[in-house]
């Protein structure tokens, strides 16, 4: 896709006026979801390991593991996080491969050509199926047999359940119905208050990964109860905040804490 499509893309849109450097590090909650990630991350990847980062923001975690030997190839619908992560890269004398590219379309690269494949943020933001569909299919063709589809998403539940007690407004038959039932918003409906955003659970996410035949190794909550409780954990100093952190990651595949927490992640491994 050119340049000048993505630009007119509303999600590259939204996020051109979004702070993605300070998304996973600005409070203990927002940490814990980047902190769970890469605890999981650490127990498969290794320094010599091709992995492909598919929507990798300002280089969260393609930054972190380029510097740790993994030979990292990072993709980004917004061109301005590209060359943020591009920059950064450069002043930290750390290399990467960097493109701005669509999750959808992965034709540059070959058929199984990476060990492991970051998937943390594209398919939440593609209402329609097909489009899903597009990055899954896209995904695992260029992963290597036996290699880790890394796939995150957003959970309806948590959603409807923190709008509806932080604004009373969506406390009504509409948002239910928009969050819940359809589980999609678009940037062109007049009360979006985000921008296109797929909303889902647990098990369709299970359901998804299923359909193109990947075996499930891990599905974690990244922030767990950690978002319904920020008030009180992001006022944790460092040393209680570690040992929360802590208990989090020892419970965080518990199926009751996974189904409230805002953020999922599963983990599934391509069969050879």
């Amino acid at each position: 896709m050119e340049n000048g499509k993505m630009t007119s893309n509303p999600v590259v849109q939204s996020y051109e006026k979004y702070d993605e450097d300070l998304r996973l590090s600005a409070d203990n909650v927002r940490r814990l979801e980047y902190m769970t990630a890469i605890e999981y991350m650490n127990k498969y990847l290794k320094p010599g390991d091709s992995v492909l980062d598919v929507a990798a923001g300002t280089g969260a975690y393609a930054l972190y593991y380029a510097a740790r030997g993994v030979q990292m190839t990072a993709l980004d619908i917004t061109p301005s996080y590209i060359d943020i992560l591009r920059q950064k890269a450069t002043d930290q004398n750390i290399h990467l491969s960097t493109f701005v590219n669509d999750a959808r379309d992965l034709s540059k690269f070959s058929d199984q050509s990476f060990d492991h494949v970051f998937c943390m943020g594209p398919i939440y933001h593609l209402p329609d199926e097909e489009d899903r569909e597009k990055v899954m299919r896209e995904s695992i063709r260029v992963l290597k047999p036996g290699g880790l589809l890394f796939l995150a998403y957003i959970n309806k539940y948590f959603v409807f359940s923190h709008l509806s007690s932080e604004n009373k407004q969506f406390l009504q038959e509409k948002w239910f119905q928009k969050i819940i039932q359809e589980g999609v918003m678009r940037s062109s409906d007049e009360d979006c208050f985000w921008t296109d955003t797929w909303f889902t659970t647990p098990g369709e996410i299970e359901t998804l990964v299923n359909k193109f035949h990947l075996e499930k190794i891990h599905h974690l909550a990244q922030d767990g109860i950690g978002r319904i409780l920020a008030d009180q954990v992001n006022a944790m100093n460092s040393e209680y905040f570690k040992r929360w952190a802590e208990f989090h990651i020892r419970t965080c595949e518990e199926p009751s804490i996974l189904g409230i927490s805002n953020h999922g992640l599963l983990i599934g491994k391509k069969r050879s």
